[in-house]
């Protein structure tokens, strides 16, 4: 299994750096999603934009969610994902910096994005199907 198969059936989410954390916040609500990729005015990949980031950024520093622009508290981008890639090296990378959402690439084109629970679910399926050969198996 590779990432373009996780992501395959979902919709890229994405907001321009010149969106306000508010209109952020609400699209991330509307959507139960815990980050958006923020794109350049150009449509280029330039940062994630977590919940983690309206808390450490926006909220505790008591700066204004309507005022701030994405570009500005949105994390720089770190690490990505490419289609090819399988969930395992997904895992290991956000391991390694410390994240729980990766942007997904094709070449260098930014496709979408890839989410601990998204490896997780990959992680129970291959589990089920494994228990369930087990079954089989054992009832034959």
């Amino acid at each position: 299994m590779f990432i373009r198969d996780v992501i395959r059936d979902r919709k890229p989410y994405s907001l321009k750096e010149s969106a306000s954390v508010l209109e952020a916040a609400e699209f991330m609500a509307q959507r139960r999603i815990g980050a958006v990729c923020v794109l350049d005015e150009e449509g280029k990949l330039t940062g994630v934009f977590s919940e983690r980031d309206i808390l450490n950024r926006v909220i505790v520093p008591r700066r204004d969610p309507a005022e701030l622009k994405l570009g500005e508290v949105a994390s720089p981008l770190r690490a990505v994902i490419s289609c090819d890639e399988t969930p395992h090296q997904a895992l290991e990378r956000m391991e390694k910096i410390g994240t729980r959402h990766l942007p997904v690439v094709d070449g260098d084109k930014w496709v979408g994005m890839l989410s601990m629970r998204d490896l997780l679910r990959v992680e129970l399926s291959e589990q089920g199907d494994e228990l369930k050969l087990l079954h089989e198996y054992i009832s034959q």
